[in-house]
């Protein structure tokens, strides 16, 4: 486990990934960071600032950290104003006797140099002879703390045996060693969350703590060692899990309102859509070539399902950044948003099959997509991408006998597109989710089209919209809450007036849904139940898209 920490320790940056890290590792080992490393500030040599009992002689002291990437050679040993000579030097001249608070300054001082390399053999005489005559027994004292060091300290102290079984460390082993297959369930990954979460004892805050602080070190490391092997869907599916079944049990056990736990979760959120800005960055070059997603399989099955999830993935991602800028107001976040819906607008110009839904759940990629097109002003592309989908449904089973699968079985849709059974007409979410997008859209022509071919076409096909029930939050969690809760309205029928249906669905609104009841809506979160609809399938509640509507 050790050599498995010192290579993700390796893949760190110095600035917002090592510098992270070792506030949650000081704390975890009892030293109380004071400050938080600080890009563009100058730090005056200390870049993290503690105090409290050292562990090797259980003394109180105040600690100074001289934070670098990778090995100490001769180039950052000296030369420059970032060497670390230079930083030690200003420890001495400037920050102890002009910044160190007064209660701090009779504590015996440790200046920790700390790194996730090695200290060169070049540079091992020069620290230890200049360490030495920086020296005052009982008042100043050095250490270096290199990657062998951080990594026995994090399993020593994020991955105790006590509170953790040996099982999480063989998850994480099992889970990296298959990180460069692409069709990989990390199902090893799933079973450490909820090891970690649900069977462990997390009865006190101490151990609350140090769970959710390994959680947050375990995404990390899948997030890093999957970059290496250049595959981030899953560290991305990895987050989408991590963040679900961490709402579960903040939710289970009635953490909402402790303000340690909103602090750890914050933490893990900001990993997540660390993972989930790396992977638009390496996917969003693909939309703006025409079928640019086309080639990673069979045409008439693989490019479609393909585009539904990317624009599934995407659409979640920009929803992520409106959610984050409404709570923050971070304005990097608004451009965030702009610049990704761009992209999802780019995707559906350059890819034909993005009006040519497969399977009847496409309707939540769909249903994310238009949400998030609708709420950044782009209603028009919007409709005309509506207008798309509805007239090559109705041509897919004119033309083809082809109509979006109700299931999600893979091998009932090459079957039917090979020939081998024929395509079922029972039921469909996706029309009547389609209908009232028409109504939000004021999408006339397409909601007509849509009355003609239900009144003819699919006149046999059940026309449904599910709703959640008031336990759905016990279930939303963890797998596809539709099986085992929830309830669907079918058998619905679309009037010849799209302004009655509006007066009808607006009706259903007022009476089936209460969305205040719910956690994520509570708190301020709506991007939660998105990612649990995306993840699990779950269908999309109906009161993110009808929120939209013109009431006049």
């Amino acid at each position: 486990m050790k050599l498995v920490i010192r290579e993700y320790l390796s893949m760190l940056r110095e600035s917002g990934e090592l510098d992270a890290l070792l506030p949650d590792l000081l704390l975890n080992i009892g030293i109380v960071p004071l400050n938080k490393p600080e890009k563009g500030v100058r730090q005056y040599g200390v870049d993290l600032l503690a105090d409290k009992f050292d562990p090797q002689d259980n003394i109180h002291k105040v600690f100074f950290f001289i934070i670098k990437k990778g090995d100490i050679d001769r180039g950052t040993w000296d030369g420059n104003p970032q060497a670390v000579r230079s930083s030690i030097d200003e420890i001495f001249d400037v920050y102890i006797p002009s910044m160190l608070l007064h209660h701090l300054q009779s504590l015996p001082k440790k200046i920790v140099l700390c790194c996730n390399g090695d200290l060169s053999q070049a540079v091992l005489p020069n620290w230890k002879g200049y360490t030495s005559s920086k020296t005052v027994e009982g008042d100043i004292e050095f250490a270096f703390w290199g990657a062998d060091n951080l990594s026995i300290l994090i399993e020593n102290y994020l991955m105790e045996e006590f509170l953790f079984p040996d099982s999480i460390k063989k998850g994480i082993r099992k889970t990296l060693a298959f990180m460069d297959m692409n069709d990989y369930d990390l199902s090893h990954f799933f079973s450490l969350v909820d090891d970690i979460l649900f069977k462990s004892d997390l009865s006190s805050k101490k151990n609350r703590l140090k769970a959710l602080r390994l959680l947050n070190l375990c995404l990390n490391i899948v997030f890093h060692w999957a970059k290496e092997e250049n595959n981030l869907k899953h560290p991305f599916l990895a987050s989408e899990r991590l963040i679900l079944r961490l709402w579960a049990w903040i939710r289970q056990n009635n953490l909402l309102g402790e303000e340690y736990i909103r602090i750890e979760f914050t933490k893990i959120y900001l990993t997540l859509k660390n993972i989930w800005i790396d992977y638009y960055n390496k996917v969003h070059r693909h939309f703006i070539v025409p079928d640019g997603l086309f080639g990673y399989g069979a045409e008439e099955v693989e490019y479609p399902i393909l585009t539904f999830e990317q624009i599934g993935i995407i659409s979640l991602i920009a929803l992520n950044e409106l959610c984050d800028y409404k709570q923050c107001k971070k304005r990097q976040s608004l451009r965030n948003l702009s610049t990704i819906t761009n992209s999802l607008v780019a995707l559906l110009n350059n890819n034909t099959s993005r009006y040519n839904p497969l399977y009847d759940g496409h309707i939540i990629d769909i249903c994310l997509g238009l949400f998030l097109l609708t709420t950044t002003k782009r209603k028009q592309i919007a409709a005309g991408w509506l207008d798309e989908i509805i007239n090559y449904v109705i041509l897919g089973y004119k033309l083809r006998n082809r109509f979006p699968v109700l299931s999600d079985s893979y091998d009932e849709l090459v079957e039917i597109e090979i020939g081998q059974s024929e395509c079922s007409l029972k039921a469909s979410t996706l029309l009547a989710c389609l209908a009232e997008w028409c109504v939000i859209l004021d999408a006339t022509k397409s909601y007509h089209d849509l009355l003609l071919a239900s009144k003819d076409i699919f006149e046999n096909v059940n026309l449904q919209i599910w709703y959640p029930d008031p336990d759905i939050e016990e279930h939303l969690y963890k797998s596809n809450a539709l099986y085992v809760s929830g309830s669907m309205h079918h058998s619905l029928s679309l009037p010849e007036d799209m302004a009655e249906y509006k007066k009808e669905f607006l009706e259903e609104m007022n009476e089936k849904e209460n969305q205040n009841t719910l956690t994520f809506i509570a708190h301020g979160l709506p991007i939660i139940g998105l990612v649990a609809s995306r993840h699990f399938r779950t269908p999309i509640f109906p009161f993110y898209w009808r929120q939209l509507i013109n009431k006049s």
